[in-house]
C-alpha cells in the first residue's frame, strides 16, 4: 500500500507526522532552498510555512500539534528554531558558533532534544522548550546524533559511531546511564 504524496524534480525529505496522524511535515527544495511545508496525510494541500533564503530543515512536530521544531541557518549558522504550526511566530531557540540540528519535542512537549557540535564534535542536548537551560547529555569523542525520546519521556535513544561502527544508543533523560 505504498503511496506516493509528493511528486516534483526536487529532493523531498524529512518527514515528520503530526501526532493526530493529520498532517505531515517536510523540508524541499522545490523553492531554490529547502523550505518546511506541511500537508494533510494523503498529500493534498501542501503549504510552505518557511520563506527566506536560509535553509530551513529537519521539522518535528510537537505532541500537541501546535508548533514545530527545525533547524535553519538563517542567522549563518545551523541553529534550532520553532514555529507554530500555521508558520508564524518563527523563533531561534539557540545561538552558539557551532551547529544545532535534528530537534526532537519530548512527549510531554517541554524539552527539545538535539544535536550540536559546540563541544568540538557532535553530542546529545537537551533544552526546555523555549531554549532555556541547555543542557550536554553526552560526551563522548565519536559522534551521537538524531536523538528520539522514548514514549514515556525518560529516556532518548541516538545514533553513534563510539564502537567505529554506526549503532543505536540509549540514555536516560537527565544523561545518567549511557
Amino acid at each position: 500500500n505504498q503511496t506516493r504524496l509528493t511528486n516534483n524534480t526536487t529532493a523531498e525529505d524529512h518527514p515528520s507526522w503530526s501526532p493526530d496522524g493529520t498532517k505531515i511535515a517536510f523540508d524541499t527544495n522545490r523553492d531554490s532552498n529547502l523550505e518546511i511545508y506541511s500537508m494533510n496525510a494523503d498529500g493534498t494541500s501542501q503549504i510552505r510555512l518557511t520563506n527566506n533564503t536560509a535553509s530551513d530543515t529537519d521539522p518535528s512536530w510537537s505532541p500537541d500539534a501546535t508548533k514545530i521544531a527545525y533547524t535553519s541557518n538563517r542567522d549563518g549558522n545551523l541553529e534550532i528554531y520553532t514555529m507554530n504550526a500555521d508558520g508564524t511566530g518563527q523563533t531561534r531557540r539557540t545561538s552558539n558558533a557551532a551547529y544545532d540540528y535534528y530537534p526532537a519535542w519530548s512527549p510531554d512537549g517541554t524539552k527539545i532534544a538535539f544535536t550540536s557540535a559546540r563541544d568540538g564534535n557532535n553530542e546529545i542536548y537537551v533544552m526546555n522548550a523555549d531554549g532555556t537551560s541547555q543542557t550536554g547529555l553526552t560526551n563522548n569523542a565519536a559522534y551521537d546524533y538524531y536523538p528520539t525520546w522514548s514514549p514515556d519521556g525518560t529516556k532518548i535513544a541516538f545514533t553513534s559511531d563510539r564502537d567505529g561502527n554506526y549503532e543505536i544508543y540509549r540514555i536516560n533523560a537527565d544523561g545518567s546511564s549511557p
